[in-house]
């Protein structure tokens, strides 16, 4: 029943309202965005609004949510995955690496492009980067540098908690002048130029099973040993997620039949 559609659009709406502390007749933008999207993607206004409010929990402004949504809806309609889950990694992707919200469409498109180019999905990326994105963003490592080092390692079959805590370990040790692998190296990782460099000496130096355990301790060896094999590779994968435009290519492409025009119908 339409009347029964719209009663639910109006009750996210003041959901949205309260959590921005404005009024429903105030949302103005977010409202005719919402009908917008809502009539031009493969989503119900009622789902976009369900995005608006999850950024909105975030700490989004109005503005940041309209600048942000229209890349999300790519990433959900490309990668398969409903509006919230989308638009709440995102966000805190975004927080996480300490990124304005204008350069939430960066953050989908380096998801929905690592996620089309290696094992990783929405599941095991949030996963791991809950345990490893403050520190990266410490060591200044980017967010397509980490996500690459995630991806080739999730090829492996490394993913999920494991990966982002045994990364963090790594990133910390490799951090710090007083390791042991890091005195061999004769500098430590400040950057990821720094991070891609270490991993390429020390795997030349053909460090043993004991030495690393020494330097990245005994439960982060297996990740490193794997690591220092895929540099390359990982550094490759950070150039080929840099920059695109994934996320709306992807979702172009799926809603290009007719199943994606009788969806926007």
């Amino acid at each position: 029943n339409p009347s029964d559609i719209w009663m639910v659009k109006d009750g996210q709406q003041s959901n949205l309202a309260s959590v921005l502390g404005t009024t429903r007749k105030a949302l103005g933008d977010l409202d005719k965005t919402s009908r917008e999207l809502g009539a031009t993607t493969k989503f119900t206004a009622g789902q976009v609004t369900q995005l608006q409010t999850e950024f909105a929990k975030l700490g989004f402004s109005t503005d940041e949510i309209i600048s942000a949504q229209e890349a999300t809806l790519a990433l959900a309609a490309a990668t398969n995955i409903d509006l919230a889950t989308a638009a709440e990694t995102a966000g805190q992707m975004v927080n996480a690496f300490g990124l304005g919200a204008e350069q939430t469409d960066r953050v989908v498109n380096v998801m929905a492009a690592s996620f089309s180019s290696s094992a990783l999905d929405i599941e095991k990326f949030n996963n791991s980067m809950v345990y490893v994105s403050a520190v990266a963003k410490q060591s200044n490592i980017s967010i397509e540098a980490t996500t690459a080092l995630l991806g080739k390692l999730a090829d492996r079959g490394i993913d999920g908690s494991i990966a982002g805590t045994q990364l963090r370990q790594i990133f910390l040790k490799l951090s710090d002048s007083s390791n042991s692998l890091t005195k061999r190296l004769g500098f430590t990782v400040k950057s990821e130029e720094d991070l891609f460099k270490a991993l390429k000496q020390l795997n030349g130096m053909g460090l043993s099973t004991t030495e690393m355990m020494k330097g990245v301790g005994v439960r982060a060896v297996s990740t490193f040993s794997n690591l220092l094999q895929m540099a390359d590779g990982a550094e490759q994968l950070q150039k080929d997620i840099t920059g695109t435009t994934k996320a709306m290519e992807m979702a172009d492409e799926q809603m290009d039949n007719l199943e994606g025009d009788t969806l926007k119908l």
